[in-house]
C-alpha cells in the first residue's frame, strides 16, 4: 500500500507537529554522526567539490564517504574536508586489488593522509565457496594491517553475498567463516532487505562489527526517499527495528546516507539526511 512521508512518519507515532518540535525517536542514538556516500551525486561532485562539500555541511552532514578522488592527491582530500569543517568517515576501493599485497600498503597511507576512517571493498564475487571463504580470510588480513593505523576495513553487502549460497549457506556467511574479527560488515540496508534477508537478523549474527551502515531505502523507490514504498510495491526498510538495534551496538561510528534517486542532484540526498535525523 502506497503511503506519503507524514503518513509514515505517523505510523511510527511521529506528528509533524513533534517533529516541528524537534522530537527525537526513543529509539534513536542521535550521538552517532551522518555522511553522505559521495557515489550518490558522483555525477556532479567533481565538478565543484568545494560548493558542493559546503553545502552538505549546511544542510547538515557531518561528513562523507568517497568513492574515488577525482585525482586528487591525499592531502588534497584533507583539505578538502578541512576546508568544508567535514569528516572522512571513509572510502570504498576495490579490495580485489586495493586491499591485498603491494596496494594494501598505498591505500592504508593514502587514507591515513587523507583523514579517511575506515575502507570498505563492495568488490567480492568469487566463484566457490573456497573462494569467498579465502577472500574474507583476507580481509581480515587488511583490517589487522588497518588496525595500526586506526582504520577500519570492511565488506560492503551486495545483493548476489544473499543470493548466492553453496549447501544453504549464503556467500557473506563464508566470507565471515574464517575472517579475523577486526573486519567489518557495512550493511547495505537496502541491498540486504531487497534479498529478503533480515536486516536486524544479520546486523545481531555479527554484533559490534559496524563502525558504519548505509542507510539506504528498498529500491526502487521514488527519487531514494527514505520511507516512500518502493514503486514495485515492495515494502519500505524495517527502519524503527534497525535503528533500535544500532542503538545496542557500541561501535557504530557512522550513518552513511545512499540517495541514489537522481544522482545529478542534490536533493534527495538533502532530504534523506533531514529524515534519517528525524528518526534517530
Amino acid at each position: 500500500m502506497r503511503s506519503t512521508r507524514r503518513s509514515f512518519l505517523q505510523g511510527m507515532g511521529l506528528s509533524a507537529a513533534a517533529l516541528a518540535a524537534g522530537c527525537r525517536c526513543p529509539f534513536g542514538q542521535g550521538a552517532v554522526p551522518i555522511a553522505l556516500q559521495l557515489y550518490s551525486i558522483h555525477k556532479i561532485f567533481w565538478d565543484a567539490p568545494e560548493r558542493i562539500l559546503a553545502e552538505l555541511k549546511a544542510g547538515g552532514y557531518d561528513g562523507v564517504e568517497f568513492a574515488g578522488y577525482g585525482g586528487r592527491a591525499a592531502k588534497d582530500i584533507a583539505k578538502l574536508l578541512k576546508d568544508a569543517g567535514l569528516r572522512g568517515a571513509g572510502t570504498h576501493v576495490n579490495g580485489n586489488v586495493d586491499l591485498v599485497g603491494d596496494g594494501l600498503k598505498r591505500t592504508l597511507d593514502f587514507c591515513a593522509e587523507a583523514g579517511l576512517e575506515s575502507v570498505v571493498t563492495p568488490h567480492a564475487q568469487r566463484n566457490s565457496a573456497a573462494e569467498y571463504v579465502r577472500f574474507g580470510h583476507d580481509m581480515g588480513l587488511a583490517a589487522e594491517a588497518a588496525a595500526s593505523y586506526g582504520i577500519k576495513v570492511g565488506i560492503h553487502t551486495t545483493y548476489h553475498h544473499f543470493k548466492t549460497k553453496y549447501d544453504g549457506v549464503p556467500a557473506w556467511d563464508l566470507m565471515f567463516q574464517d575472517a579475523s574479527p577486526l573486519l567489518q560488515q557495512q550493511v547495505d540496508t537496502s541491498n540486504t532487505f531487497n534479498t529478503g534477508t533480515d536486516v536486524v537478523a544479520l546486523l545481531r549474527k555479527y554484533p559490534e562489527r559496524h563502525h558504519s551502515i548505509h542507510a539506504k531505502e528498498n529500491v526502487p523507490t521514488v527519487d531514494g526517499t527514505f520511507g516512500v514504498p518502493p514503486t514495485d510495491g515492495g515494502a519500505c526498510v524495517p527502519w524503527a527495528d534497525v535503528i533500535a538495534y544500532m542503538k545496542t551496538e557500541r561501535t557504530q561510528k557512522w550513518w552513511i546516507v545512499e540517495a541514489e534517486g537522481k544522482p545529478a542532484e542534490l536533493g534527495p540526498a538533502l532530504a534523506s539526511r533531514r529524515i534519517l535525523a528525524s528518526w534517530l
